[in-house]
């Protein structure tokens, strides 16, 4: 939900999530809460700022590989015998080997191999300087000797080989500058941009050439980090009044690739107006002080939605301190800032959310503490007697719907019920109250134990919101030592009997508010002296990480081992069963039959 509100990435979200959290000072599952209680805030959500789809880079190879396998196969058939010989056998040539010298780049010596009608066939390499290296990084050691074709076959791919026999023949020299040159050896296919020249010299011709991959590379690294970053850089010439900005400096404005950027005195015409004396106090500083300054303003697109720079500029100085141009870099922040805004507006709202969950915790509480009656004030059972804890949850936020009620009823029967109302807070708190006082009421009438849960399920059913829960309600006969009780959905009592102890069969009905007009079934047991029955709600038994059943046969067996009396079977059974208070509430019933 946050990551859709940002318009971030989910992994960017969950990072802003934990410093909000951190912020406000609460526990990460709590401020997560908050974000999806708070759904629909955050209306003013992020910006994103458009970044342009990355370049396609090289080209279709296959057709070049094809073609050049087909040259290398025609050119393997040739007779190369004689190269060996040529080379051995040619005179001192001075001005090869002064250009060979003299170079800084690549270079090489060719004499031309001519076939039986006197024509150029090929090129030998004679000669290569230190510094020669062709695509494949090969230098004088692997190429001198070998043909040209054979070699680089790319040459008569490109042209470039006629370009050379045409220099040897008829003498004009040869420079092209920044071609785009692609050559196969092996099947590989390698492609630079590259820059040539070609003389002609007494026993054939001269080359030099240098490859442009890393001036290239260095190029699409910077154009690749303008396009991620949202960077643009640009200079100013105030001599010439020239401006020479790249693709994204005018991106960043809102400047096509063909239009004329903006002089320095004119760069507040493009910003918002709200943000003009800043950019004017700026351009004014730079120009007076002459001083780098940075600053961020919005310029407003041609979709009429701004967009927000980070502006640095510097101007360059000559020796006498004028500037005679200013260096410019700009970045596009507009989506952090929408990001900014987004989590503003739901930090404000958190704290709203928070504001109120307090009020609602301070409610719940109150209200609980007012419904309940201290465990000390219960009043004395006909037959039985009764021990309880009932344990609100250390956290606030945990504080649910756990109830319990006692009540001697004027035929001589003992009534008791314990229950939980689903959910936390001051929903639970206030289906706690409801349930609980309801039930109170209903057992006035003297109707069996599955009557009154019957009843209290319509009102459960009814109440608005809809609340659903747990119950167990029974009934005690004295004179007979029968318990009548019914289960809606709560976990199984617990009976221990001369040194035993099992959770009691249960039929158990529906949860409370789940179903309406359920007839609920009453169930009889029989008692006998020093019985000790053991009601519970879920606070004590649920784990997320232990399985309900053991944690059950874990209570099962702490009782089967604990004293007669109720208090102190109580008291064990929290020191035993590692009791978590900030988990949930939790209430324990303990009848003893006396």
């Amino acid at each position: 939900m946050l990551a859709r509100r940002l318009k971030v990435p989910p992994g960017e979200a969950l990072q802003h999530l934990i410093w909000l959290a951190r912020d406000l000072e609460m526990e990460l599952p709590e401020a997560a809460a908050m974000v999806v209680q708070g759904g629909g805030v955050g209306a003013e959500g992020a910006v994103v700022a458009g970044r342009r789809p990355p370049r396609a880079e090289g080209t279709d190879r296959r057709g070049v590989v094809s073609e050049a396998e087909d040259l290398l196969h025609r050119l393997a058939a040739e007779d190369t015998g004689g190269d060996a010989a040529l080379v051995e056998g040619l005179p001192a040539d001075p001005v090869a080997r002064g250009l060979l010298d003299g170079a800084l780049d690549s270079a090489a010596h060719l004499v031309p191999v001519r076939g039986p009608d006197g024509e150029v066939q090929d090129f030998l390499y004679a000669e290569l300087n230190e510094g020669a290296r062709d695509l494949f990084g090969r230098g004088a050691e692997e190429l001198t000797g070998q043909r040209l074709l054979r070699t680089d076959p790319g040459a008569a791919l490109s042209g470039l080989f006629e370009d050379y026999v045409a220099v040897l023949e008829g003498g004009t020299a040869l420079d092209r500058d920044s071609i785009m040159y692609s050559t196969v050896q092996g099947g590989l296919s390698r492609s630079s941009r590259m820059s040539v020249r070609c003389v002609q010299v007494p026993t054939g011709v001269c080359l030099t050439w240098r490859y442009h991959s890393g001036e290239d590379r260095t190029v699409r690294r910077l154009e690749r980090v303008e396009r991620l970053a949202l960077i643009g850089f640009g200079e100013w010439d105030l001599v010439t009044g020239q401006a020479d900005w790249t693709p994204q400096m005018l991106a960043n404005y809102g400047l096509g690739p063909d239009e004329v950027p903006p002089a320095p005195h004119d760069l507040p015409k493009v910003v918002a107006d709200d943000d003009l004396p800043l950019v004017e106090e700026a351009v004014q500083t730079m120009f007076s002080r002459r001083e780098p300054v940075e600053a961020e303003h919005r310029v407003i697109g041609k979709d009429g939605a701004p967009r927000h720079l980070w502006v640095f500029a510097e101007p360059v100085l000559d020796d006498s301190g004028l500037p005679v141009s200013i260096n410019i870099v700009s970045q596009d922040i507009t989506r952090r800032r929408g990001v900014e805004r987004a989590l503003a507006e739901t930090r404000r709202q958190m704290l709203k959310q928070q504001a109120r969950t307090a009020q609602e915790r301070k409610v719940a509480v109150t209200l609980r503490r007012a419904i309940l009656p201290d465990e000390e004030e219960e009043g004395e059972l006909p037959g039985l007697r009764v021990a309880i804890r009932a344990l609100a949850a250390e956290s606030t936020a945990r504080i649910g719907g756990d109830w319990f009620a006692t009540r001697a009823m004027p035929d001589g029967r003992a009534l008791f019920a314990i229950g939980d109302a689903a959910g936390h807070g001051l929903p639970a708190a206030a289906s706690m109250a409801r349930s609980r006082n309801g039930l109170l009421g209903l057992s006035c009438t003297g109707e069996s134990a599955g009557q009154l849960v019957g009843w209290l399920n319509e009102l459960v059913g009814s109440m608005d919101p809809p609340a659903t829960g747990t119950a167990i309600v029974g009934h005690y006969r004295p004179d007979r030592r029968v318990m009548e009780w019914t289960c809606a959905g709560h976990l199984p009592p617990i009976l221990v009997r001369d040194g035993h102890a099992e959770p009691l069969e249960v039929y158990r009905d529906p949860l409370l508010g789940a179903l309406p007009d359920w007839e609920y079934t009453t169930i009889s047991t029989e008692l006998h002296p020093g019985d000790l029955l053991f009601l519970y709600t879920d606070g004590l038994v649920e784990r997320r990480d232990t399985d309900l059943d053991e944690r059950i046969e874990r209570l099962t067996g702490i009782l089967r081992e604990s004293s007669a009396g109720p208090e102190l079977a109580l008291d064990e059974v929290l020191a035993r069963m590692e009791h978590d208070r900030a988990a949930d509430d939790t209430t324990m019933f303990a009848l003893h039959v006396e």
